[in-house]
């Protein structure tokens, strides 16, 4: 098996991982607006409680909506694997910048979210 025919397998089986990871952080991610909304319905808010809770929910849109912009990106990089694995590495550069680009992304996104979570939770832990 030639040498890029396994850099495409292997880009191939980083996307998966990277699409079970973003399946995971928006699951995560619509438990923490459930428990956001649970919370404020059982606990009386003031101003700075809401204000926060408010912030909060921005974080967790914010993150659902980069969400869907990385999946998008990555469709599109599937799509280049696909194509390149019947041609003659054409596109092998693009999709090695791609690849590199949607790596560093995904793990910003990651590291981002893990932080938002344990930042929330502490928050929840200071409130109630």
């Amino acid at each position: 098996m030639p040498n890029s025919e396994l850099q495409i397998r292997q880009f191939h089986y980083e996307s998966d991982t990277w699409k079970r990871n973003l399946e995971f952080i928006r699951q995560e991610n619509a438990i923490l607006k459930n428990r956001l909304a649970e919370v404020l319905q059982n606990i009386p808010g003031d101003k700075e409680v809401l204000h926060t809770a408010e912030q909060y929910q921005n974080e967790f849109i914010c993150e659902d909506e980069l969400i869907q912009l990385l999946k998008k990106d990555i469709a599109k990089l599937d799509t280049l694997l696909l194509r390149e694995a019947s041609r003659d590495g054409e596109a092998e550069k693009d999709i090695i910048t791609r690849q590199k680009r949607l790596s560093e992304e995904v793990k910003n996104v990651i590291s981002s979210f893990n932080r938002l979570k344990f930042d929330f939770n502490n928050y929840l832990g200071t409130i109630l």
